[in-house]
């Protein structure tokens, strides 16, 4: 039976910079297939790159070609000689890891030796590069996922998407050497297995802040720095924030509630009687709020001695205080909106921050007690 071109589609798919990557479009044993080539086609802005852009795909009509004779064949049972050269797959890896090396590129290439000994540690070092199919691809993104632990402990998933990445990049230069046909990774299902990890959301705990307001900065001269760090504490402002405060952002509202404008977010929150703690004591409310404070690598050696004078292990830092309002806010039981409201963020932004603790459903009166610490 004569298989049809019809059946194996050359198709492109738009990507960053106006180019577009080709792909085959088919079908294999009832299962739809869109296999990436990897090849690219350049927007035509010279004789050049629409020349390039021929040999592209004259290479994607070649290998178009090639799948159409290895399906034929398997539909009638035919078997294709391959009549390629099998090597070890260690090998493969060490070519690649050479390569790398060759470039300068030291980190990726010390990244490649991590997923070779993961590889090893998989199936052992005398596999060979015929035995590397979809199943053994298959086998060893579920290895990496829930099985393998390197000298570290149980890899982490965001190194584990690194691995898979880089043993695929292996692959592909193995199939341009002519080696392989193809690369097996690209059947294989990756994404909703090995996902990459958002690093957990650091904050302080709420006996970790009473620590903190009851220990002395360790610089007396600079008091503006313990002040300044825990008005953000209870306010979420960042740094930048803090250091263009102005007693004009301080408004008093209707109700006799003060709030705090942030210029950076365009919003006003709410100042919690711990916060209006923090506020120097002055009788000229005019110009910036926390005046002398010093430049960004002094504030960092302050909060680093206040942080070792109060036992804290957790670096102090203004990402660290904005989280730790974020975790206030959440801790009081504010629901989704309120707590963007709050931070000034988008619904879609909350996610790493949602996940800081468990949510529990509370009246509207007591959105902000936590804020008080009373």
């Amino acid at each position: 039976m004569n298989l049809s071109k019809s059946r194996i589609n050359l198709k492109y798919k738009d990507i960053d910079g106006g180019r577009k990557s080709i792909y085959l479009d088919y079908y294999k044993d009832g299962k739809r297939v869109r296999e990436s080539l990897r090849l690219y086609l350049l927007p035509e802005t010279s004789r050049k790159t629409a020349a390039g852009n021929k040999a592209v795909m004259r290479k994607a009509e070649d290998i178009r070609r090639s799948r159409i004779e290895e399906l034929t064949a398997g539909e009638n049972g035919i078997e294709i000689d391959a009549a390629m050269p099998d090597i070890p797959l260690a090998k493969v890896i060490k070519d690649y890891h050479t390569l790398i090396l060759e470039r300068g590129d030291k980190s990726t290439a010390g990244n490649i030796m991590g997923m070779y000994r993961a590889v090893v540690a998989f199936r052992g070092e005398n596999v060979l590069l015929s035995s590397v199919d979809v199943e053994y691809c298959d086998g060893l993104v579920d290895f990496l996922r829930n099985e393998y632990h390197s000298v570290h402990g149980k890899l982490k998933m965001t190194t584990a998407r690194a691995y898979i990445y880089l043993f695929s990049a292996a692959l592909n230069l193995a199939v341009e050497n002519g080696l392989m046909r193809r690369n097996p990774l690209f059947f294989v299902k990756i994404h909703d297995r090995i996902t990459r990890e958002r690093p957990k959301k650091l904050h302080l705990s709420v006996g970790e802040i009473k620590l903190l307001m009851d220990t002395q900065c360790p610089v007396i001269s600079r008091p503006q720095v313990k002040q300044a760090y825990l008005f953000s504490i209870f306010t979420g402002l960042t740094a930048l924030d803090i250091v263009n405060l102005k007693w004009k952002d301080i408004k008093n509202d209707n109700d006799g509630r003060m709030s705090v404008w942030c210029q950076s977010r365009k919003i006003f929150i709410p100042l919690s009687s711990n916060a209006l703690r923090w506020l120097p004591e002055t009788s000229n409310h005019r110009g910036l709020i926390f005046k002398g404070l010093p430049k960004d690598t002094e504030i960092n050696n302050i909060l680093k001695l206040w942080q070792n004078k109060s036992g804290i292990e957790k670096r102090l830092n203004f990402t660290l205080a904005r989280n730790t309002f974020a975790y206030l806010i959440l801790s009081t039981g504010a629901d989704v909106a309120t707590f963007c409201s709050l931070m000034g963020i988008a619904s879609k932004n909350a996610k790493g921050y949602l996940a800081m603790t468990e949510r529990k459903i509370a009246p509207m009166d007591e959105k902000l007690k936590a804020l008080q610490l009373d």
